[in-house]
């Protein structure tokens, strides 16, 4: 899945949706932009189920990494041996915190399959998404400078990302998700 279409892509492009010569490598970058998107947010953008392996030791409480999540769906060891009741666990879906309520604690080499990511992908990221992916478009083609009406100038590449996501794509998509240890 990706967080823009190719249609969405097209008329950011300022293509003729008739025009299908260039699909194919459009539909590349358009499938590309979400792992951007989540790399830079720190979070699972496009709905998905994730199973994360955790070393755990009598623990009443853990993190997920892949935030924001959905739902539980299980917890069980690796070996098969042990399954914890997700009913009895409150989830924070913003953060990822797991509080185990009642019953066991949870313990040993875990596998935890959960749902993450947002239902409805918010307006801002696919904004922020379509600037990157103007930009990379307009860089491929190999125009020399900032193209008149393009997306960046000089001035707008952020250093942390280099000239991968410009000042513009980053003030759409907001402050990353801070790293929780």
């Amino acid at each position: 899945m990706s967080i823009v279409t190719l249609a969405e892509a097209k008329a950011q492009l300022n293509i003729d949706p008739a025009d299908t010569s260039d699909d194919d490598e459009l539909q590349a970058y358009v499938d590309a932009i979400t792992g951007v998107v989540e790399d830079y947010k720190r979070e699972v953008i496009e709905q998905r189920q994730v199973s994360e392996d955790l070393q755990l030791r009598h623990c009443r409480r853990f993190r997920l990494f892949s935030a924001p999540v959905v739902s539980l769906t299980s917890v069980r060891s690796v070996d098969g041996r042990t399954t914890w009741d997700v009913s009895a666990m409150r989830l924070s879906p913003d953060t990822g915190l797991v509080r185990v309520l009642f019953g066991p604690p949870v313990s040993g080499l875990v596998e935890v399959v959960y749902m993450a990511g947002y239902a409805t992908v918010p307006e801002r990221y696919k904004r922020g998404a379509l600037v990157i992916l103007q930009h990379a478009w307009e860089t491929q083609r190999g125009s020399s400078g900032p193209v008149r009406g393009g997306v960046i100038g000089p001035e707008e590449v952020h250093p942390r990302f280099y000239y991968s996501i410009p000042r513009k794509a980053l003030e759409w998509l907001g402050a990353p998700r801070p790293v929780v240890a």
